[in-house]
């Protein structure tokens, strides 16, 4: 980013000058010193909004990688227009950007796993211009199922942490979420809940929300199972419902078309591909 190259010199010439103030001392090096010490502290103090404003006047490129795998494994992005595709990609790329990773799996993190927790983040964003990055901006993995302070008698698989703005997740679990309907995608459901702690029309999708019970009808596990893979039953029904909604979309329409008729307005429906021709 912008920042590392900005304070890299900073603190070359820092050092350098330390150098000279002990080996061979100039009263005029001390100050010197001081003052590159406060801007480098100036860069650090001012770091992302430095590279906030490098994101937008310099959108990163996609990686070709990433984009095969958006358009064979994500509806929605396969169901979006190609000018809306690019833009879709711009949005993902500078959420990653800007998002702190951490692994309490032991391992270095790839490339590929920090994106799957970003790409519905950007659905989000993308689609209903709600900045989530501001406030979620931190995800946390590990290599098996945790305890939380949130959640301390129950061993589970992936949380939202609203105070503090953190993502955690199990690798194995956010994986699998994007191998088919078949498996819960923990990263949308989370994502989901961030959002609607954001968008300022969520009560209204609250409103409208069927139970728990309800919206699992639709899919192809029910609250036993669901509880058996996540560690325990997923708590908020309309972040659900909107898992659901862009899992199981023909499902929830034809139950619940109320609620569906609601998400479409608000979230398009570009990744049921059933009722629209795939651009390639």
């Amino acid at each position: 980013m912008l920042s590392r190259y900005i304070l890299l010199p900073i603190l070359l010439a820092a050092g350098v000058v330390l150098y000279l103030m002990i080996f061979e001392f100039r009263p005029k090096y001390p100050p010197i010193f001081i003052g590159l010490v406060m801007a480098a502290a100036g860069v650090l103090m001012i770091e992302k909004a430095i590279n906030n404003w490098w994101l937008e006047k310099k959108p990163p490129t996609s990686d070709p990688a990433l984009v095969n795998f958006l358009y064979n494994y994500i509806p929605y992005y396969r169901g979006l227009p190609p000018n809306l595709r690019k833009d879709y990609e711009r949005e993902l790329e500078r959420i990653v950007l800007k998002t702190e990773f951490y692994s309490r799996a032991g391992s270095d993190l790839s490339d590929d796993l920090k994106a799957l927790c970003c790409i519905y983040p950007a659905v989000f964003t993308f689609q209903t211009k709600t900045p989530l990055v501001k406030k979620f901006n931190t995800v946390v993995f590990y290599s098996h199922p945790f305890l939380t302070p949130n959640f301390p008698d129950q061993v589970h698989v992936s949380e939202v942490d609203f105070e503090d703005g953190v993502y955690i997740y199990t690798i194995d679990h956010l994986q699998l979420g994007y191998r088919g309907s078949a498996y819960f995608n923990t990263a949308l459901y989370e994502a989901a809940k961030a959002w609607l702690s954001k968008y300022e029309g969520a009560g209204a999708i609250r409103k409208i929300s069927p139970t728990i019970p309800e919206v699992l009808e639709a899919s192809a596990y029910g609250e036993k199972e669901l509880s058996a893979y996540c560690g325990m039953l997923p708590e908020d029904a309309t972040a659900l419902l909107i898992h659901h909604f862009f899992t199981f979309p023909e499902q929830i329409e034809r139950l619940y078309p109320e609620a569906y008729e609601v998400l479409v307005e608000i979230l398009g429906d570009f990744h049921v591909l059933s009722k629209r021709p795939v651009i390639i």
